[in-house]
């Protein structure tokens, strides 16, 4: 296959690579936040954050043209995990067109979110939606396959933000690599494999509702929680993150874990998501309370989500403001610096991490970046590190260290940003 991907589209199928890039120029947004209509072709930078709205959120949200006419409701979105892409967003539409309830699928590109209206814009009136490819969830392999989204790609104008691979054509699986029996390897995965989805896997591609409640297992087959929702980064066509209830796992009441969709796998028989994790390495990982949800909308904070499971995100964070958030990211993608997963297995290196978490959670008016600074106890070796807003935060949580530790165990590499990166 030729190192250029190429896009070649015909009527009876879809081959190679389509190119990894969706344009798409964002609206222009009134000083009330909303949208004007702006519908110039796409010129989207696909290297960065755009937005992380819940699954939950847009499943069930109004779909409205930009004469502001009803078109429907999103009935679901179609995802692929394993390359942490949505594929497809199903609408419901048959009351718009004067019909029984109607199905039509569109790509995740085409629609616009209305933060301040509450609701999706697709440029379409009704005869364009009358005459768009349907959709119908009892044949939902068949609505799947790469000639059917080839032709609702290009009806809404278009290109595939991910690359279908046929059978034969280079090793896609790459994306996160795999041991021979299916399970997971953390390694780095580049998001350039990423962007590729075997034709084959098309047809297993799931609903995002079935997916919520979904059992997350380890490698040793405990349970590590289940898929609580999604965070999906719409105009870019990606899942940001998959949210795992991870509390029980974790004996720590009502905490969440944010994980790389592209660190997790389903099992053989797909009744279960893989991650290779042990409790310590989750433990260790950004988590949150369930009433106190980060803003994953800034790259810095889902950045470290990505980092903590050794996944490149696909977006950059250039834009962010945190101290030294480049030379981080260097020696952590060099391996210069611990990760959760190097995290030390023995007891007692895992009760020093459980004990400073513990510690941590229980201190009041600390700030979400504070609450997710990672922990990484071996040999009785701590180190501490992540962004936090102050400095009074970065010394009360080194104090909680030393208590546990003893202050010349503890390495207190915290840094204290300009501005935060999560919701305080």
């Amino acid at each position: 296959m030729q190192q250029k991907l190429q896009i070649i589209i015909s009527t009876s199928t879809l081959s190679l690579v389509v190119v990894a890039a969706l344009g798409q120029s964002p609206l222009n947004s009134k000083t009330d936040g909303t949208y004007t209509q702006n519908r110039t072709a796409d010129a989207r930078a696909p290297d960065r954050l755009n937005g992380a709205t819940k699954a939950s959120d847009l499943i069930g949200m109004t779909v409205n043209n930009y004469q502001n006419e009803k078109l429907g409701k999103v009935e679901d979105l179609s995802v692929d995990v394993e390359s942490g892409r949505i594929v497809q967003v199903i609408l419901s539409t048959g009351g718009f067109l004067g019909l029984g309830d109607t199905l039509t699928a569109v790509p995740a590109g085409a629609l616009r979110h209305d933060t301040a209206g509450k609701l999706l814009q697709l440029d379409a009136d009704k005869e364009k939606l009358k005459n768009a490819p349907k959709f119908e969830m009892d044949k939902w392999s068949e609505y799947s396959d790469s000639n059917h989204l080839s032709e609702v790609y290009r009806y809404y104008g278009q290109e595939p933000a991910f690359g279908f691979v046929q059978a034969g054509e280079g090793n896609p699986s790459t994306a996160t690599p795999h041991r021979a029996n299916g399970t997971s390897v953390q390694e780095l995965a580049t998001s350039a494999n990423q962007s590729m989805i075997p034709s084959s896997r098309l047809e297993q591609v799931v609903k995002a509702s079935k997916l919520m409640g979904t059992s997350v297992k380890n490698l040793q087959d405990e349970k590590l929680g289940k898929v609580e929702n999604l965070l999906v980064d719409l105009p870019s066509g990606r899942i940001v993150a998959i949210i795992v209830s991870s509390g029980g796992f974790l004996g720590i009441n009502d905490e969440l874990s944010a994980v790389p969709p592209t660190a997790l796998r389903f099992a053989a028989d797909r009744s279960n998501l893989q991650l290779d994790a042990s409790k310590e390495a989750l433990s260790s990982a950004p988590h949150f309370k369930a009433n106190q949800w980060p803003d994953f909308a800034q790259p810095g904070y889902s950045s470290s989500v990505y980092q903590a499971y050794r996944v490149e995100p696909y977006f950059t964070t250039n834009d962010t403001t945190q101290v030294d958030n480049t030379a981080r990211n260097v020696r952590e993608r060099n391996g210069q610096s611990p990760t959760p997963l190097d995290q030390g297995n023995s007891k007692a290196d895992v009760d020093i991490t459980a004990r400073i978490r513990k510690g941590i959670m229980a201190e009041n008016n600390l700030s979400v970046n504070a609450q997710n600074v990672k922990i990484v106890t071996n040999n009785g070796q701590v180190i501490l590190r992540g962004p936090v807003n102050t400095a009074e935060e970065k010394s009360r949580i080194g104090k909680i260290a030393d208590g546990v530790a003893n202050s010349g165990n503890v390495n207190n590499q915290l840094e204290v940003s300009l501005a935060p990166t999560g919701r305080n």
